[in-house]
């Protein structure tokens, strides 16, 4: 029988909660314990006790003390179900020549009693050999017995390149409080790595490999072994940026690249999703490719891209619930459709995306800026259905008219 989507609660968060912090490169994140969430974009965060049906404000620029150059940007957030843990992680800006990532806990809900502890992750603190270096871009993934923390490293002085860095850290160590300890994986061969969202005793994580567009690495760390391994296959070429879907004269995917932005196990299929550009005839559009790996075997499984005739589909975000049914968060539009945030699932039996609208905008960005990111989450405590995050544009195309969407949604 085929399956559907079913949207249970939408809500956006309006204006004054989040005031002038928004952004039209919005990268929202979402964690829920029961009818208490915590929502952060790139310069806000926000806390609802009630499913997303009111929110109060949050300013991570003045939250947590300061460090470097103060509160930067990309913020993440996740809750450990077992461990009853809320997690924060925020980027700082460079000062005195390096950043710092800052990996916040809270025992219970946001709103639960009790205080956030938090430790800083600095680039030549970690490796002396990171010196002169700085974090960007990052996200959280969970196993059963471990965060995962994903970033960048890039000369401070050059701004160039040197690593992408998997942090491994042991959630008991932060449900304890104590001194940080971690483990951590580095790589120059392979930018912007990706965590699986819904792992359980292995971590997976992922990256295209090489410059031709034609293979991904994928990369298996258990939990009970210190090091990592990685296989390499093969997937059908893609075209990357400059992408382009405009409505009305502006192209909001005019800064998005390939970079995967999706990933989650489920089934035992490793899954990846990433922006690819418009192929001709075939596929006018940009959309969504998506690839699928037999985790026993690290072989590819198939490769169900998300695709129209009529809209590009963007920056989707993945994530397998207790079933290993995999739910999504993406962007639609081009032609005729502002962007739309949408989520849905994979329906395996049929070889169908089953996608439904939270939120469509009525302007494009005046800016042509979109991104970078969204956030897909298992609901705590439920665990079948799914939380996402989103954002649109209301009633004008500048930064004052983002409205962040909060979406929880199953089959």
């Amino acid at each position: 029988m085929a399956i559907s989507v079913t949207i249970r609660k939408k809500a956006q968060i309006n204006a004054p909660v989040v005031g002038a912090q928004t952004s039209t490169v919005g990268e929202p994140s979402l964690a829920n314990s029961g009818a208490a969430v915590l929502f952060t974009g790139n310069w806000y965060a926000a806390q609802s006790v009630d499913d997303g049906s009111n929110w109060n404000h949050i300013n991570p620029f003045t939250f947590f003390p300061p460090i470097d150059g103060g509160f930067c940007c990309d913020q993440t957030v996740h809750y450990s179900r077992a461990h009853d843990l809320t997690i924060w992680l925020l980027q700082y800006s460079v000062g005195g020549g390096t950043n710092s990532l800052r990996v916040a806990v809270k025992h219970g809900a946001v709103n639960a009693p009790g205080s956030w502890i938090w430790w800083d992750l600095k680039p030549g603190t970690v490796n002396p050999a990171w010196n002169g270096e700085w974090f960007d871009y990052n996200h959280a993934a969970l196993t059963d017995n471990f965060l995962y923390v994903g970033t960048n490293a890039f000369t401070v002085a050059t701004d160039q390149f040197t690593r992408s860095i998997i942090f491994r850290i042991p959630l008991a160590v932060l449900v304890a409080g104590g001194a940080l300890s971690f483990n951590f994986f580095q790589t120059s061969a392979n930018f912007s790595l990706r965590c699986v969202q819904g792992a359980g005793t292995t971590m997976y994580f992922v990256s295209h490999n090489g410059n031709q567009a034609k293979q991904v690495r994928v990369f298996a760390w258990p939990e009970g072994s210190p090091g990592v391994t990685s296989t390499d296959i093969n997937v059908r070429p893609w075209v990357g940026p400059k992408f382009s879907a405009p409505v009305g004269g502006l192209n909001w995917l005019e800064r998005a690249d390939s970079r995967i932005t999706g990933a989650w196990f489920g089934n035992g299929v490793i899954g990846m999703m990433w922006t690819a550009n418009s192929q001709g005839t075939t596929r006018p559009f940009p959309f969504v490719r998506v690839v699928q790996i037999n985790a026993a075997t690290m072989t590819l499984r198939n490769e169900p891209d998300i695709w129209s005739n009529t809209t590009a589909f963007a920056y989707p975000e993945a994530c397998a619930n207790v079933n290993g049914v995999a739910g999504i968060t993406l962007f639609a539009g081009g032609g005729v459709r502002h962007p739309t945030h949408m989520v849905g699932v994979r329906d395996d039996a049929a070889n169908a995306w089953r996608l439904a609208t939270a939120f469509a905008s009525t302007h494009s960005p005046s800016d042509n800026k979109w991104g970078d990111y969204l956030t897909c989450r298992r609901h705590a405590p439920n665990g079948v259905d799914w939380i996402a995050s989103g954002f649109t544009l209301q009633g004008g195309g500048a930064r004052a008219n983002i409205r962040p969407d909060y979406v929880r949604f199953g089959i």
